[in-house]
């Protein structure tokens, strides 16, 4: 890979420290110990190769109409490789010998479950039994009252109302079930023990549980553990989520040891209030469960978002992999646009169809879901035109979905803690920073990965020319050293805001953890500007800050008819080692328009610290510049901030000219390469769900490839046609000519 500024020998020497790392960490090499939970799943292991799921869940009166053919013909029509199966322990859709366990009305002495199970593997279909253990019967609390979550005043927590939902009286049919009951170490394992016990299914999931957030409860047996909202509590509801996953794993495994446990982990960017990685060590995959873009203003590549924080949390594989196990990710072929959700209505084709792309350029696996046959197969069955389409397409071409790693070489680092830990300026919001950047690298067509701040360390940062750091305000002394070493070694680092200002507990540092490496300090504390003084009225119309440019540089390119530029709303007061490039403007009224100037253009006090240091060039942005970019759209915010990703790394492996808001990826794959670019334009790629996308004209690519090796053949997945390409040593160059809404170019070697 192309390394800037001369540096190879000292990247080579990153490299190898990186690899001395993961030797001493004992996952150098084939023979090391393994990891928890990694090694019981070899390469070849079944879900390690999966690619397609095909899950549609049963409701309670589902058995009355139920063709158990016509389902299985459209999961094979999919070309699913396993569905999730209704068990469940909400209802059971088969004839249970569990007293405690309601069977649907509809049953009437069927086994719908076992039909499906039998139905499935005879069209070669794995089949993972699916259990809602967070939640059961709300009628069950009259003879296990010690099963359910409580409020404060000891009444059951309601779930899902029965009658009108204005109406206080209205009886809960369902209600959330206590982790630390009787009911996850008593029925849930005689649940499993009974399914495994008559059924050849591949594995147990347990959906709902244990989810990023500890589920807050007030029933006498969490009083005892404390405040439900506390760390303390939250600490306890983690070590019990641990032990009942490595029992329940225990489980299945006694049944037989080729048969796979897991649970629901999501979080997305955000992450919960709880630290799932223990968990998320020993899944034998991880499960994104966000199902739809909801929410207003939430951005189109909501999918590809959740796909990559998925492969950053199961960890960073030896040899730049980039994660060793699968990533799933369910997109609902019902409607969710906005807050509204429609869950037995088709959604939105495009975007259904986005989400799935999305996940696949990610590297992730497809999980299509549906609730409820009568409503998927007899009222609306518009949804299941997407998913064989699509699905069947995958599987023809299968084998170039299949990732060793990615090429990628642009790190931007992801904190679940520093969101569950850092408390951010009032009006913004601690997701602010990583959505801005994201979306400036998205606009830049600059393929880059999500990597944890946990994994701040050689063996993941040996990978990467350049380190973005959005505001990683929690920072140990461990992280920043690796961040030191990566950029003597001659890697680009850009960070913003507080970024190293707070150590790994969210406690306050008296400077930044990275000020050496920037050659800066801290001056003041942070500063916001106008931003209301309490949560509840979040921002006021008004000015923002300004920056004056002081001197010429590469990252001020664009910005020669000016002599200022907008500043964003919140910045850390600095002093630098040498002249500055930009500095503060100080705030002047809005309005009136003839109080409208300031009373003080020239502060000298410092808004950037630019540094070029062994080969490394490094940025550091005193505001929340992508913060404030995600928040406003502001030019001039978004341009600084692509001039800096620009002049970190001016010679990126990948780049791809042309027309529109395209994602890209790019992988070395089993077969060779593969480039995936993922059509985003639309007017609401950060509003709802999309209707449509404009159709795009001709991409041009050039990748510097890890090995000159010849490429064989060159083609065009969707479209479906050969790609005529040039090529010298590492080098190819090709034309896409056209992008409708997603494309993946094949490159075999």
């Amino acid at each position: 890979m192309t390394l800037i500024n001369g540096m190879e020998p000292t990247r080579r020497e990153f490299a190898l420290m990186a690899g001395a790392a993961l030797a001493a960490a004992g996952t150098g090499t084939a023979s090391a110990a393994p990891r928890p939970g990694v090694g019981a799943y070899p390469p070849d292991a079944w879900h390690q190769r999966m690619k397609r799921i095909v899950h549609v869940n049963f409701n309670e009166r589902d058995p009355e109409t139920f063709d158990v053919g016509k389902w299985a013909d459209y999961l094979a029509s999919c070309q699913a490789q396993m569905t999730y199966l209704s068990g469940t322990n909400v209802v059971a859709f088969y004839p249970t010998g569990l007293p405690d366990l309601p069977v649907s009305a509809w049953l009437k002495g069927r086994d719908v479950f076992g039909e499906c199970v039998a139905a499935a593997k005879a069209r070669g279909i794995r089949v993972m039994g699916r259990f809602s253990i967070d939640i059961a019967k709300s009628q069950l609390a009259d003879r296990h009252p010690d099963w359910f979550c409580r409020t404060q005043d000891g009444a059951l927590v309601r779930r899902s109302l029965v009658g009108a939902p204005d109406d206080p009286s209205a009886s809960s049919e369902f209600a959330p079930t206590c982790q630390f009951s009787d009911y996850y170490t008593t029925f849930v394992p005689a649940l499993f023990d009974e399914v495994l016990s008559r059924y050849p299914i591949d594995g147990i999931y347990s959906n709902g549980w244990p989810s990023p957030d500890a589920v807050v409860c007030y029933c006498p047996i969490c009083r005892t553990i404390g405040d439900p909202h506390s760390r303390a509590y939250e600490d306890a509801f983690l070590k019990r989520a641990v032990e009942l996953w490595g029992r329940y794993d225990a489980l299945v495994k006694k049944h037989d040891a080729r048969l796979i446990f897991t649970g629901n982990l999501g979080g997305g960017f955000r992450g919960g209030t709880l630290d799932l990685s223990a968990l998320a060590a020993t899944a034998p995959w991880f499960m994104a469960d966000n199902q739809g873009r909801g929410g207003i203003g939430a951005p189109a590549w909501d999918a590809s978002q959740q796909t990559r924080i998925g492969k950053a949390i199961v960890g960073n594989s030896p040899g730049g992999k980039g994660g060793d196990r699968p990533v799933t990710n369910i997109t609902a072929g019902y409607e969710i646009a906005g807050d509204i959700r429609w869950r037995n209505v088709t959604g939105n084709a495009v975007e259904v169809r986005s989400r799935i792309h999305q996940t696949l350029a990610a590297g992730g696996v497809v999980h299509y879901h549906w609730l409820g046959y009568q409503q998927g197969f007899i009222e609306d069955r518009r949804w299941q035109k997407v998913g064989r389409e699509v699905l069947a397409w995958q599987a023809a071409n299968d084998r170039h979905f299949h990732n060793r790693r990615s090429i990628a070489s642009v790190a931007l680092v992801v904190s679940q803690r520093g969101n569950r830990l850092y408390d951010p300026p009032v009006g913004t919001d601690t997701l602010d920073a990583v959505q801005g950047m994201y979306q400036l690298l998205t606009e830049a067509r600059i393929p880059f990965d999500v990597v944890l701040d946990r994994d701040l360390n050689a063996a993941t940062l040996g990978r990467y020319q350049s380190l973005v750091l959005p505001n990683i305000a929690l920072m140990g002394d461990a992280q920043a050293a690796a961040v030191t070493a990566f950029a003597k070694a001659g890697g680009g680092v850009l960070a913003t805001f507080e970024t190293g200002l707070y150590d790994e507990g969210g406690r306050p540092r008296d400077d930044f953890a990275l000020g050496a490496l920037f050659g800066m300090r801290r001056a003041g504390k942070r500063e916001s500007f106008g931003q209301a003084a309490t949560p509840n009225q979040p921002r006021f119309p008004g000015s923002s800050a300004i920056q004056r440019i002081e001197r010429r540089h590469p990252i001020l390119a664009g910005f020669e008819e000016t002599d200022w530029i907008q500043g964003s709303s919140c910045r850390v007061p600095i002093t630098i080692d040498g002249p500055p490039l930009l500095t503060h403007v100080a705030q002047y009224p809005w309005y009136p328009t003839e109080g409208v100037y300031s009373r003080q253009p020239h502060t000298g006090q410092p808004t950037l610290a630019v540094r070029e240091a062994g080969g490394a060039r490094l940025v550091y942005l005193a505001a929340d510049v992508e913060a404030g970019y995600w928040r406003s759209g502001a030019a001039d915010l978004g341009d600084l901030v692509t001039n800096a990703l620009r002049w970190l790394a001016p010679a990126p492996p990948i780049t791809v000219q042309g027309p529109g808001l395209v994602e890209v990826f790019g992988w070395e794959t089993e077969p060779g390469y593969a480039l995936h670019l993922v059509n985003h334009t639309n007017p609401g790629f950060r509003a709802t769900a999309a209707r449509g996308l404009s159709p795009l004209g001709p991409q041009l690519v050039r990748m510097t490839l890890p090995s000159p090796r010849p490429i064989r053949q060159a083609s065009l997945l969707r479209a479906g046609q050969p790609l005529p390409l040039r090529q010298e040593g590492a080098v190819v160059e090709f034309t896409v000519p056209s992008l409708d809404e997603y494309e993946v170019v094949a490159l075999e070697i």
